[in-house]
């Protein structure tokens, strides 16, 4: 009996890496000189949440890795807030047990300029560097409520930061 259990965790837990693997090529797969564009972005996001059964453990052991980049890293954190619905203060303990708290992810915005009396006024850009740790804190609820919004008001690109790739 112990063995149709244990085959059956198995089963899930290839089908499992497997989905989520497909995630991550395709983030891979999209990056731009270190750089995701938002609608790859949020198309991983989809994506995850297509996967039958995911829960915040297959999200901390599959994306919280220090084998992935910050946006992959990153993509797990917004996940497991906006759809798992867990808690911003257990993700920051997990992403601090997983060791990736302190890595960086820099938003590009590009806020196309508006209309005013016949005159298109000039476009703003804007760059927020944080950490994955600061993202589960007050500070971050504005950029993960841009992220989530996607490029409805603002077109954006998330680039894994230097530091990122020094660790």
């Amino acid at each position: 009996m112990l063995q149709g259990w244990k085959a059956l965790y198995m089963n899930q837990h290839r089908r499992m890496a497997v989905a989520i693997s497909d995630v991550v090529e395709f983030v891979g797969s999209s990056l731009n000189n270190g750089s995701l564009e938002s609608e790859y972005y949020l198309k991983a996001i989809a994506d995850l949440a297509l996967i039958a059964d995911i829960g915040f453990l297959d999200v901390q052991f599959f994306l919280f890795s220090r084998n992935h980049s910050a946006i992959i890293n990153l993509i797990g954190l917004h996940y497991s807030i906006s759809s798992l619905h867990v808690p911003p203060t257990e993700v920051s303990k997990a992403l601090q047990a997983c060791q990736v708290a302190g890595r960086k992810v820099c938003v590009n915005l590009l806020k196309l300029g508006r209309w005013f009396y016949g005159f298109r006024l000039r476009d703003e850009h804007e760059s927020r560097k944080i950490s994955l740790n600061e993202l589960t804190m007050s500070e971050g609820a504005e950029v993960l409520a841009i992220l989530n919004r996607g490029a409805v008001h603002e077109v954006f690109r998330l680039r894994v930061s230097l530091a990122d790739m020094d660790e």
